[in-house]
């Protein structure tokens, strides 16, 4: 909630400038000022709320539409494939990059699945429909599983809670949804001694999930397709109430309009990386990695750099039991300088291999140089942004937050500004600079190629946020022993 009453007081920062620079009507011709300078103050207010729409709720949209049709004999569903189709049109429509799966095998169901969740865009959204039969079976423990069936049959079927599950670990999107839009009728292997009919209602859904039945809970559906009959016929513009209207059961523990969020749009797909056109292009990497175009300037070429720290969901390696964190999208830290320049030439060379990353680029960690001129987004202050008090709306840093849990090494932290967060904050939880990067200050100290720090971190007061201050490493072949150090990519070409 923070986060948005921040945003608020931004968009009256926007408003209080533009009043100043308007002058009312007056004479007998104007409104009377009362009446003009509301109306006037309401039109600002709304640009203002459109400007922060546009500017900081923007997101990329990923979907994956499974199918399974080709059940045997009877219970075969030929109106599937239309199914899928229409959906993943439909999808596309509304700026989702879509990839379809139709008659997999259940571990081909899996691996896609699983690949589908590693590569969700960080802070997007991200969607699973499912089209085919499904139902509820008790396992040898007597608990309720949640089957959606392949066309292997139920007992080579996809567990919904393991769906779930992958998504609630695995996902860096802000907001993953899960639809399921069953098969007509009673399913293939369905025993009633074994489970209810249809699908159980779930209880309780791990944060940032949406999920969503075509029909109500234990019942079975009428006719295959209902919801993408729906999608079809359903016309509002939101993303979340045309979801609504398809669905007839659903849980959702998403941030209040956050599905909602207008698209934001690639230059190009995963697979072609090009140099962007100006500052801000963006462009998603196959593994879901979002990267701002950062223009040449005098010094330096223009260059691809991580519109975020680097999150535990996009780590490549398992993280040292030093670690601090507990959101997926924390920004992973404990790291070693050595071990960060030998995983960024694998992964180079990986997707070189795999065609993904033409020749002459290469995955690094930005030079100090390179940090500064994108930090900066071409201000000249020592800051983006020009007043200290709005340092709480930009980055986590040691702030009254910090300082109330009461220990003495904190002592030093701000006792009057207040970020919202003791610790560690999900990446993005802060408004971004001019050319989108967000976490340019604070949240964890940012490694450069060199070995310096900047940037500061969670424990670094406000007098180390700021561009030019950098700070030491120890040597690299040694881990740092620091839960505030982290790393954000940069995609340059080859020196």
């Amino acid at each position: 909630m923070r986060r948005y009453v921040l945003r608020i007081v931004r968009g009256l920062d926007v408003v209080a400038t533009l009043a100043r620079a308007w002058t009312p009507p007056s004479g007998d011709g104007g409104y009377s000022s009362i009446t003009g300078q509301v109306h006037h103050l309401f039109c600002l207010v709304v640009f203002a709320g459109l400007f922060l729409a546009n500017s900081a709720f923007a997101n990329h949209r990923v979907a994956l539409v499974i199918g399974n049709s080709s059940y045997q004999g009877k219970a075969a569903l030929p109106t599937v494939k239309q199914d899928v189709e229409t959906v993943a049109k439909l999808l596309k429509d509304r700026e989702f990059r879509v990839t379809t799966a139709l008659d997999r095998t259940r571990d081909e169901q899996r691996l896609v699945i699983n690949a589908f969740i590693k590569s969700t865009p960080i802070n997007g959204t991200a969607l699973i429909y499912f089209g085919g039969h499904s139902m509820t079976v008790r396992d040898s423990q007597d608990v309720a599983q949640s089957l959606l069936l392949t066309t292997e049959g139920n007992r080579k079927a996809i567990l919904l809670s393991e769906v779930i599950e992958l998504a609630a670990n695995g996902s860096a999107a802000k907001s993953t949804i899960i639809l399921i839009d069953s098969g007509k009728g009673i399913p293939p292997g369905f025993d009633e001694r074994r489970g209810p009919m249809g699908l159980n209602a779930l209880d309780k859904l791990s944060d940032d999930l949406w999920l969503g039945f075509a029909m109500e809970p234990n019942t079975w559906s009428e006719k295959p397709g209902l919801m993408a009959t729906r999608l079809a016929e359903s016309t509002p513009s939101k993303l979340e109430t045309w979801l609504n209207a398809a669905t007839r059961w659903k849980r959702s523990t998403c941030e209040p309009s956050a599905i909602s969020k207008p698209a934001s749009v690639a230059i190009t797909p995963p697979t072609n990386l090009v140099r962007g056109r100006k500052a801000g292009d963006e462009w998603v990497s196959p593994d879901g990695t979002v990267f701002c175009w950062c223009p040449a300037n005098r010094t330096e070429p223009g260059f691809w750099i991580g519109k975020y720290e680097v999150p535990r969901t996009k780590h490549p390696v398992r993280l040292d039991r030093g670690a601090k964190g507990t959101h997926r999208n924390d920004p992973t830290n404990f790291l070693k300088q050595g071990d960060l320049g030998e995983q960024l030439k694998t992964l180079t060379d990986s997707e070189r291999k795999a065609g993904r990353l033409p020749r002459g680029w290469e995955y690094a960690l930005p030079s100090p140089e390179q940090w500064e001129h994108a930090a900066r987004a071409s201000s000249e202050g020592e800051r983006y942004f020009a007043r200290a008090a709005d340092l709480p709306e930009h980055a986590n840093f040691a702030d009254r937050t910090l300082f109330e849990t009461g220990d003495d090494l904190y002592e030093y932290a701000d006792p009057e500004l207040n970020d919202g967060y003791a610790e560690l904050a999900p990446v993005g939880s802060f408004a971004p600079n001019p050319w989108g990067l967000h976490d340019i200050f604070g949240n964890v100290w940012e490694q450069t190629s060199n070995g310096e720090l900047r940037g500061g971190s969670w424990v670094s007061p406000p007098e180390y946020l700021k561009v030019h201050v950098k700070k030491t490493t120890q040597p690299k072949s040694r881990p740092y022993p620091a839960d505030f150090v982290g790393y954000r990519v940069v995609i340059q070409e080859v020196k």
